[in-house]
């Protein structure tokens, strides 16, 4: 089995708008289209057996729409499980979250690089007290992105930070703690709490299949969660990546859906 704890899908303006210009800007593939049917086609290929979908929220007032086209989807394919977007400094934070928990949502979605806000931010404190309260998932893009854009928001450095200030936090580090940092990631965040993940989204692009073996390893593979970054990366290319690494059955297993399996309970 296999669960894909990473993937992002668009209502179909949305991707028709962002899709090229990303391909353009980024100068990156982008294998998707990111509708609902074409993520449903992928997963059935590659026989991934669930996807978490991350909505991308990058105001403030953008929030409770985007989640009500997510749940409407989630709703209609029992295969995709749908996490909440959210952004730390929004109004009526606390609501929004209390809406998400009562249709059984397990976790929100935060953006550092897109929403242009320090995850060591004082002003973050509401955010992460209010998931620990609910027991709720903190899913968080970490590190740099395909551009060399001059400020990084999500360093490993700054979210090291905040797990030692909120060891309850449930926290998923995006892109193996840091996309294209993974020195500072070795650095801050292999001490991290037992409630700090990490998963594999898009990584495969940037270090090749013994280095990311190796930094699967420093973290123990019982913190590291299969993610392929949909639309970005092809589900079935990424899981084939992780299900060739050198490391033992049990703990590619563990990557590949039962760490997933343990935090979706």
């Amino acid at each position: 089995m296999i669960i894909d704890f990473h993937t992002h899908i668009y209502p179909d303006p949305v991707a028709a708008k962002i899709l090229p210009a990303a391909k353009r800007k980024l100068k990156v593939e982008v294998p998707g289209t990111g509708s609902p049917g074409d993520l449903r086609h992928m997963m059935q290929a590659a026989e991934i057996a669930r996807s978490v979908l991350l909505p991308l929220a990058k105001g403030r007032e953008d929030v409770s729409s985007l989640n009500d086209w997510i749940f409407s989807v989630s709703k209609e394919c029992r295969e995709l499980t749908a996490f909440g977007a959210v952004h730390p400094f929004m109004k009526d934070m606390e609501a929004e979250l209390d809406r998400l928990a009562a249709q059984g949502v397990k976790g929100v979605k935060m953006m550092p690089l897109l929403q242009e806000v320090y995850p060591d931010d004082p002003r973050c404190s509401r955010l992460y007290e209010a998931l620990i309260e609910r027991k709720m998932i903190l899913v968080t893009h970490a590190g740099r992105d395909p551009l060399d854009r001059q400020e990084v928001f999500g360093t490993p450095e700054r979210f090291a930070r905040t797990v030692e200030c909120y060891p309850k936090l449930k926290v998923v580090l995006a892109h193996l703690g840091g996309l294209r940092m993974w020195d500072e990631v070795r650095e801050h965040l292999l001490t991290a709490g037992g409630n700090v993940y990490f998963d594999t989204a898009y990584v495969s692009f940037y270090m090749g299949p013994e280095e990311m073996a190796e930094l699967i390893r420093d973290i123990g593979p019982k913190r590291v969660i299969f993610g392929s970054d949909y639309p970005w990366e092809e589900p079935g290319r990424a899981a084939q990546i992780i299900a060739h690494l050198e490391l033992e059955k049990a703990e590619r297993e563990a990557v590949l859906w039962k760490n997933a399996s343990m935090l979706l309970d």
